[in-house]
């Protein structure tokens, strides 16, 4: 965490919010009638609206739970304090970086190598392996939310396509990280690969044998964790229901943001948005604006009063980005400054 990284990323931050501040604004002006929203979001139960924001710490916390229990099923002995830190520090990434959150996995792994020692690949082995998690409950939630539109709704065929893409984009990035993660071979041609490019930009003015050497005995590391992970189910009961009630906490600021406004959202309405922008992130598709406009207008698809979606949304936002991004950028650089003063956690 240098000095020269700090503008860096102070210059990103502010890109990253001004232009979905700008895309949101439109959309704002264009389509919907601000005052009713204010009125609605003046209206809202504040006690609700807090049991929200307690309910999305408890979803980082007992996602923090999850991957201790993975890296203990690895050997590595984990504080939850530590892991929990690390957690938070990932997610300022996932946030300023718009891809599928392998920036922030990646960043939580090499600093949590870093802190105790180990070899990072048995650690990313962990991050991936609850990834994987995730993204197979986030599929599964978005197909419940299907079934369960299908029993209310006749959907438009727009609708539906919209929701398959969604649901095969998911799918594919499901099966190709768990294929990569399964088959060193494949990682191996990556690998070759990355040097390549790095040899036609760099022209040779690089260690590449070295390079090489260090990234196949990470690799080698990487590959046996996740063999260690994927050989012993039972090891992994703890990890998927940490993982599933830390989704259940999520899901419920959904609703607890909706009960604040006085509107008792249907579990499929809730469900399947949830899922969908759930899916979307997954895939590297969440944006500031985009994702909004996604929520409120898919909530109003689905029967909910726009004033209502768009309200929820932008107080469901206000949560799981705006407060995030605000704490997960002061654990970031909490725990980048710990880094570089090379303090061990105590035994």
């Amino acid at each position: 965490m240098t000095a020269a990284q700090k503008p860096l990323f102070s210059r990103r931050i502010l890109v990253f919010v001004l232009i979905g501040l700008l895309v949101l604004v439109l959309y704002v002006y264009y389509f919907v009638r601000t005052t009713n929203v204010a009125d609605t979001i003046a209206r809202t139960n504040l006690l609700l609206y807090a049991s929200a924001f307690v309910a999305f710490l408890t979803t980082v916390f007992f996602s923090s739970l999850a991957w201790q229990s993975l890296l203990r099923n690895l050997n590595v002995r984990a504080k939850i304090r530590r892991v929990l830190l690390l957690m938070w520090a990932g997610l300022f990434l996932d946030v300023v970086v718009p891809e599928p959150g392998f920036s922030g996995d990646l960043s939580k792994a090499y600093m949590l190598a870093k802190t105790y020692g180990e070899d990072p690949g048995r650690i990313v082995a962990s991050v991936v392996s609850q990834k994987i998690i995730s993204i197979v409950i986030t599929v599964v939630s978005l197909f419940l939310g299907l079934v369960l539109l299908a029993s209310y709704y006749t959907l438009s065929s727009l609708v539906l396509v919209f929701i398959a893409v969604v649901m095969f984009l998911s799918i594919f990035v499901l099966i190709l990280v768990s294929y990569v993660s399964a088959n060193p071979e494949a990682t191996r041609r990556m690998l070759n690969w990355l040097i390549r490019a790095i040899d036609f930009f760099r022209r040779g003015h690089w260690e590449s044998a070295d390079f090489r050497h260090r990234a196949e005995e990470t690799l080698s590391k990487f590959h046996e964790g996740f063999r260690t992970l994927s050989s012993n189910p039972r090891a992994l009961v703890r990890p998927v229901a940490l993982c599933f009630i830390s989704w259940g906490f999520d899901v419920s600021v959904v609703f607890l943001t909706f009960m604040a406004l006085g509107f008792h959202a249907r579990v499929d309405q809730v469900l399947i948005v949830y899922a969908l922008t759930g899916s979307l992130a997954a895939v590297g598709v969440s944006f500031v604006g985009v994702t909004e406009i996604i929520m409120s207008g898919s909530y109003a698809l689905l029967g909910i009063p726009f004033t209502f979606s768009l309200s929820a949304t932008l107080l469901t936002r206000v949560i799981t980005l705006w407060f995030k991004l605000v704490v997960s950028y002061f654990a970031f650089q909490w725990a980048g400054v710990e880094l570089l003063l090379g303090r061990k956690p105590s035994a």
